[in-house]
């Protein structure tokens, strides 16, 4: 979903109290989170009720919905609060389980320039990296969320964040020159083809721009 639909939604949420639009919203995030609580938590049940404590008060806070600036930050934090408190003792958080409810895939219409079958390889890439440097790909690339926030969100250093993004971004590219003819051309022309909509779309998908 693209960041201006995200608003979309939380305009119509905030200000028409648009029930749909909560669903689309609750659709969007909700096997994200749940995987990201999952992790915590160890527990999947509790972790679908605890992401429904967030949408629960989200929905019940909706007037107030439009003074949130980062609205998948705020999420990923409620969430992650709301799986401590189930936690007996602190503890370190080990971000090691995910399931294919994780998985990073791409489908808006910039990429659709690139082919389905294409978009599989490089969502294959992506899903094929260590479980935190998908998780830290994620949270950069599709919930854009700020280095430091994922930073404060997973309990370590923003240096952390930046080296584990660029292990995930080489080995992606390291997957699709291998897999995808069009990328290694993308890859060592990157500069003077800026303007093909084929690649727009490969940068597009990465989130490389």
């Amino acid at each position: 979903m693209e960041q201006q639909e995200i608003i979309q939604l939380l305009n119509a949420i905030g200000e028409q109290d648009d029930t749909v639009a909560f669903t689309g919203l609750y659709k969007y995030y909700f096997s994200g989170l749940v995987s990201f609580a999952h992790s915590i938590v160890k527990d999947r049940p509790f972790a679908e009720q605890a992401v429904e404590n967030v949408f629960v008060r989200l929905w019940q806070n909706r007037k107030t919905l439009l003074t949130i600036k980062n609205i998948s930050h705020y999420l990923y934090v409620s969430v992650k609060h709301e799986s401590l408190n189930f936690v007996s003792r602190q503890k370190s958080i080990h971000y090691e389980e995910f399931g294919d409810d994780f998985m990073v895939t791409y489908s808006n219409a910039e990429t659709l320039t690139i082919g389905n079958e294409n978009l599989m390889k490089i969502s294959f890439a992506i899903n094929s990296l260590p479980p935190r440097c998908k998780l830290i790909f994620r949270l950069v690339k599709e919930e854009r969320l700020k280095y430091s926030e994922v930073a404060q969100l997973l309990e370590i250093s923003i240096k952390t964040v930046e080296a584990q993004l660029t292990i995930a971004l080489e080995k992606i590219s390291g997957v699709l020159q291998i897999t995808l003819p069009e990328y290694h051309i993308y890859y060592k022309n990157k500069k003077s083809i800026k303007k093909n909509p084929t690649f727009k779309g490969f940068r597009k998908a990465l989130c490389l721009l």
